[in-house]
């Protein structure tokens, strides 16, 4: 008889491996949960907007505004200055570097106002709309909804509400995935998700790794979901980005800046410049093309597991944080894209925790390194940004790890469903049979 461990023999006293015969929560109780989370949202963008408090008084002057933690490209941009080139490791910023949409916002309103302050008071607006709307894409996607309080009271938020548009971004390519998997009550509508992730990808090209993790998860998606075609999906974004890209004649020109301009802070090629290692210019193209592999084979490697059940989250967690893994920039907004997938991908707490303090630890660094980059007695030297750095892409690995164990685990279970054959019942013996149930989320 081959041994098993205690946990798995008493799989069915406890309810089989995912708990099938435990009771589910009743609507009153999921409403009051929601209500919970959603004041834990507030909290978390309320400190967040206390923390861009004294900027918004002083005028986001540098480099007090670095030292305060509310600096960002947005603010930066609209006052024509730059990152300081004694930053080892960071990027040129300014105008330039923004994405398509950013640029056209900060254009915009800089016809309408020349005052810093009130431009970065409706970006904080527009921010906080963001968040709320994905914190409701969340509540509409989360079948464990527990887990969202990583989400919800995550401090990437402090240090990315006025940074950039990326939480807009986020938003719609979290109520694209809503969209996408028709998540009661919403209506499964193919075409929008591909226009919401077009929008997205013009803000930040991560976006695209979302609609790739679609793709796959659409024709075998995981527990419950329904299979979706993303063809018309796919449709709907090619053409939306012919428009937007007809539209900004621009955005061709700026993804090309940004490819020579790519290293920037929180990435092992920013370790390397920090430590003078060669220049950005000769690391960038390196790390591209070696984030590119690693997109690649993370989607070779979801595309051959995928006839056992595919998490969209799941696969959007993988492909995202494989790709922020050796991407050239890796800045608190960029982490920002990995949160929602993350909260519902990985149920460790002690993961959970590790991220929290990683991510709290660099956005301070990051800041305090621009700091003694203007003012050389002041701030953080290089070698503990790098440091700081290196923690957090080790925090990293462990998300990723984590979310492939979830994959490895989904598919072990179903392939237990499927092969193990049916056995005769001894009358003397009777023999319990478990069966494995895949996971929605």
């Amino acid at each position: 008889m081959p041994s098993q461990s205690s946990t798995r023999i008493a799989e069915p006293l406890l309810g089989g491996p995912d708990g099938i015969h435990l009771a589910s929560a009743g609507a009153q109780f999921r409403r009051g949960q929601a209500y919970i989370f959603a004041g834990i949202l507030g909290v978390t963008t309320f400190l967040a907007l206390a923390l861009q408090g004294p900027c918004l008084s002083s005028g986001y002057e540098q480099p007090s505004a670095s030292a305060r933690m509310c600096a960002g490209p947005l603010s930066t941009a609209f006052l024509g200055q730059t990152n300081p080139e004694e930053a080892l490791g960071r990027s040129t910023g300014g105008m330039a570097g923004l994405s398509p949409i950013d640029a056209r916002f900060v254009q915009l309103l800089k016809l309408m106002t020349d005052d810093v302050s009130v431009f970065m008071a409706i970006v904080l607006l527009v921010n906080v709309i963001a968040f709320a709307a994905l914190g409701v894409a969340l509540l509409v996607l989360a079948r464990q909804r527990a887990w969202l309080v990583t989400a919800f009271a995550s401090p990437v938020i402090l240090f990315t509400v006025g940074s950039t548009l990326d939480p807009v971004a986020l938003a719609l390519s979290v109520w694209a995935m809503a969209i996408f998997v028709g998540s009661s009550p919403v209506t499964p509508r193919p075409w929008l998700s591909g226009v919401l992730l077009a929008i997205a990808a013009f803000i930040n090209p991560l976006a695209l790794l979302v609609l790739l993790a679609f793709s796959l998860a659409g024709p075998r998606p995981a527990g419950r979901l329904s299979p979706r075609d993303p063809r018309m999906m796919f449709a709907a974004a090619t053409i939306t980005s012919a428009i937007i890209l007809v539209l900004d004649g621009s955005a061709i020109e700026r993804i090309m800046h940004w490819m020579s301009d790519a290293v920037d802070g929180g990435s092992f090629a920013s370790i390397l410049v920090m430590a003078r290692l060669g220049t950005a210019e000769v690391w960038a193209p390196v790390w591209i093309i070696g984030s590119a592999g690693v997109i690649a084979a993370v989607a070779i490697s979801l595309y051959m597991v995928r006839r056992t059940g595919l998490d969209p989250a799941v696969a959007a967690c993988l492909l995202i944080g494989g790709c922020l893994l050796l991407a050239p920039g890796m800045m608190p907004w960029d982490s920002l894209w990995i949160l929602p997938f993350f909260a519902l991908t990985v149920r460790r707490w002690w993961v959970l925790i590790i991220w929290a303090l990683a991510e709290t630890t660099f956005a301070i660094a990051i800041h305090l390194g621009d700091v003694a980059a203007i003012e050389s007695d002041k701030g953080l030297e290089p070698t503990f940004v790098a440091l700081v750095t290196l923690l957090r892409l080790l925090a990293l690995v462990a998300v990723v790890i984590c979310a492939g164990e979830n994959l490895y685990r989904r598919r072990i279970r179903g392939r237990l469903l499927r092969t193990e054959p049916p056995r005769r019942v001894d009358d003397d013996h009777p023999t319990v049979r478990v069966q494995g149930h895949g996971n929605p989320t």
